[in-house]
């Protein structure tokens, strides 16, 4: 058995879940304390407080960034007995074999939340990408692959380049298939102290604007909303959220009580504003389709017509930096500011599609089951992609 140190710092996301939990044959991944330790917090947790004082005090977390990156980078200690190390979105500066694996370009900026400012970073990435010890860079997704040929130099290191596809599990359920209500899900964020915009960039406002056209269309609707909802949203869209086909989650919740949003739904809205979730992927395991914007890499998840709808993303909101790169902090700004109305009427339009069709939902249903089980998006497909990698990174470091 082959062992891989998995170098994420002090980071931890669910998609690391199914790494970790679903190598491929042969590998093991080994994790420091402090991951184990996040590892089996439950689904919704809180970031490190080091995240929140970046979005609050930017210049000063500017140089905190910086120090413990390039601390982590250069000096962290892996097991002796390790065989390769897997580096999630970071750059690793020691003389050890790594690979790793990105969403997009500005995973690799040594200073979070400074995307802005690549072009500071730009020769130390392509230095470092191009050393002998770095042996596979893996994007998620094929939009994560654009923006490094579009901001970089990849003359050195181009052949390195791989999409290695996000995964989830086929997950085993009993479908709770209820005639009462069709339930419509929506998903932001349960995380009410760092990620407060989430609901917005997700395409929450917009949800709630469609849901209000479809609840005076069909008297058999819920909507169920698992996210913090900002106050100023709240208060906006007061009288929508006091309907009695509304019902909101905003508390963290063991896995089992998340599981059973997606057993007991029929589809997913994902309007979002920004890079797709992995939320998408959980609801095509749970066997339902999903509706969202075609913005950045989703139109790589949801397959227009088969998997679910895909809807043309708004025009009022900045999407990219430059270079196809996503800006959080632009992006936030923009969608509080404003929703577009033919977003809405397109979401509303799909989602009526759906509520009147059940075989289609079921259909879309079972094809986005398939792609989980067998396609690209699977983790049998993941792993034989990642063993390879493995295989020629440890023989040839």
């Amino acid at each position: 058995m082959k062992r891989v140190y998995f170098a994420a710092g002090e980071t931890f996301h669910l998609l690391w879940r199914e790494l970790i939990q679903y190598p491929p044959d042969g590998y093991e991944f080994i994790v420091n304390k402090k991951m184990e330790r996040k590892e089996k917090l439950p689904a919704g947790r809180k970031l490190s407080r080091s995240v929140s004082y970046a979005h609050v005090l930017p210049y000063i977390a500017y140089f905190w960034w910086w120090y413990k990156w390039y601390s982590r980078a250069s000096y962290e200690k892996r097991p002796s007995d390790v065989d390769l190390t897997y580096s999630a979105h970071s750059l690793i500066l020691r003389n050890e074999p790594w690979v790793v694996s990105l969403e997009h370009v500005g995973d690799l900026c040594p200073v979070r939340y400074d995307i802005r400012h690549l072009r500071l970073y730009r020769s130390l990435i392509e230095k470092v990408l191009s050393s002998k010890y770095c042996k596979k860079i893996m994007p998620w997704l094929d939009s994560g692959k654009k923006t490094l040929l579009l901001n970089l130099n990849c003359e050195r290191f181009k052949g390195k380049i791989e999409t290695v596809h996000l995964a989830v599990h086929p997950k085993k359920f009993v479908k709770k298939r209820k005639k009462d209500k069709v339930r419509l899900l929506f998903i932001g964020t349960a995380n009410i102290s760092n990620v407060p915009d989430t609901f917005v960039v997700r395409g929450g406002k917009e949800v709630l604007e469609a849901f209000a056209i479809l609840n005076k269309k069909y008297d058999d609707l819920e909507l169920i909303v698992r996210s913090y909802i900002p106050p100023d949203i709240r208060s906006r869209y007061s009288e929508i959220l006091k309907s009695k086909n509304v019902r909101i989650i905003d508390e963290i919740l063991p896995w089992k009580q998340f599981e059973q949003l997606f057993t007991s739904s029929d589809m997913l809205l994902f309007p979002g504003h920004l890079t797709p979730a992995l939320t998408i992927l959980d609801a095509m395991s749970y066997e339902f389709p999903v509706i969202a914007t075609d913005v950045w890499g989703t139109p790589e998840m949801v397959q227009d017509g088969k998997t679910g709808f895909l809807i043309e993303k708004s025009r009022n909101v900045p999407y990219y930096v430059k270079n196809f790169i996503p800006s959080y902090g632009y992006i936030s700004r923009r969608a509080f500011e404003y929703v577009d109305p033919r977003v809405v009427r397109e979401l509303a339009d799909k989602t009526s599609i759906l509520i009147e069709n059940e075989t289609l939902r079921h259909r879309m249903g079972l094809a986005g089951r398939r792609e989980i089980e067998t396609g690209k998006f699977s983790i049998k497909r993941r792993n034989e992609k990642l063993k390879k990698i493995f295989d020629e990174a440890i023989k040839n470091g």
